[in-house]
Parts: structure tokens; sequence; C-alpha cells
């Protein structure tokens, strides 16, 4: 899978992850790159008050409800979103 239905298929999951959490459905979601030390660590999402982080070392997604505490961690695993993309 290259890189652009990598970043695809981690949209996807966070749409749906930050849905399943009160997220309107049809509310346009602002995406940010994040940058530490000058290199590319990962993405945030925004909707409707509520963030996910996709943390590209870590493997993670981590979801904050409209409070700004954390909701879920989405622990990726790789075969998973490959899978998934064939399908």
């Amino acid at each position: 899978m290259d890189r652009v239905e990598l970043l695809e298929q981690i949209r996807s999951l966070i749409r749906e992850a930050l849905h399943r959490h009160g997220a309107a459905p049809d509310g346009s979601v602002h995406e940010a790159m994040l940058i530490r030390n000058g290199f590319f660590c990962g993405r945030r999402f925004e909707t409707d008050g509520f963030q996910a982080i996709w943390f590209v070392e870590e493997n993670e997604i981590k979801i904050y409800g409209r409070d700004g505490a954390i909701a879920k961690v989405l622990a990726l695993d790789p075969t998973q979103i490959e899978r998934r993309a064939a399908a």
C-alpha cells in the first residue's frame, strides 16, 4: 500500500471513530500535519469539538472528546489497515 492509500485509510478510521464518539456525521473534518523537531510526526483531525491525533511513530490514534480528555486510544495494526484497503 502506498502512502496515499494509507492516509485515506487513516482518515476513514478517524472519521468513523469520531462519529462513534458523538461527532456529527455530516461535519467537515479539518486536518493539520504535525511537525516535531523539523520532522513529520503525525496528523491532527478536528470536527464538531472533537479531536483525533494520529501519532505515526507510535502507530496509534488518540481520540479526544469535547472536554479535551482522551476518550479512546486505537493501536494500529498495519496488517489490518492493509486488509481493509483491499476489501
